[in-house]
């Protein structure tokens, strides 16, 4: 599988509160974007504390079970382990973060999907890009219910006010998703940095114009000239690119 990714804080946030990782994995593949709260203490720790114990946690139980299971499991997981260094003397009370993960299959065949929060998870496949992931926030609760569209989200002041986070609530709720993958289907992992700025239709224009090693660069760059208000991450994969 080939993968690229690149991180920014933007041109406004004093630091980077995002982290991300791509793994091997004995069965497949992991990635992650997480996305500390931001202006909240201990953002930055959330996030990576994250990233690192569902890492942990799916390396150690990838074959105890179904990838959807392992994967709730894993966040839920990760959960635990922000609530524990909130309450110790390593992290900050109420910290949290957004996570949104894939587990794609060694056959490459399909994607896992995991999320709690903003960050977004597409697919490109067919001509056409497809958000896999709903926003746990006010302005996705309002597209659900069809009170603003999509294009007026982007904009809208519930934009960043989040209804489900890791580390801030003792349950999370989490989303599970089960995608087919085709050949030459592309995989987008990104935090809301990106999707607050640059629109799916955009998104898909720079990955099917741009060489894939400019294809990262050029999204975080294209958030960044439109004023780059918050992180941005981004993670592009190309699960059957070295398949035989």
């Amino acid at each position: 599988m080939e993968w690229r990714a690149e991180t920014s804080r933007g041109l406004v946030r004093p630091k980077n509160e995002d982290s991300w990782s791509v793994v091997d994995l004995p069965t497949g593949w992991l990635a992650m974007v997480a996305d500390g709260l931001g202006g909240h203490d201990g953002g930055e720790i959330a996030s990576a504390l994250a990233v690192s114990s569902i890492q942990e946690y799916v390396k150690k139980h990838f074959a105890d079970d179904d990838p959807a299971n392992v994967l709730k499991q894993a966040i839920l997981y990760g959960n635990g382990k922000i609530r524990e260094s909130a309450a110790g003397d390593q992290g900050f009370p109420g910290m949290g973060t957004t996570v949104t993960c894939v587990m794609i299959t060694c056959d490459r065949s399909k994607v896992f999907v995991g999320h709690v929060g903003d960050s977004r998870a597409y697919i490109v496949s067919n001509g056409e890009i497809r958000r896999i992931t709903e926003d746990h926030s006010v302005s996705g609760e309002l597209v659900r219910n069809g009170t603003i569209s999509e294009e007026d989200a982007m904009r809208h002041p519930g934009r960043n006010v989040l209804t489900m986070a890791l580390g801030t609530q003792e349950t999370v709720d989490v989303d599970i998703y089960e995608e087919e993958l085709n050949p030459d289907d592309i995989v987008v992992l990104c935090t809301d940095g990106l999707t607050s700025l640059v629109s799916p239709q955009e998104i898909y224009q720079v990955l099917v114009m741009c060489d894939k090693d400019q294809v990262a660069r050029k999204l975080v760059d294209l958030a960044n000239e439109r004023g780059g208000h918050d992180n941005i991450t981004v993670i592009v994969l190309w699960p059957q690119a070295a398949s035989s």
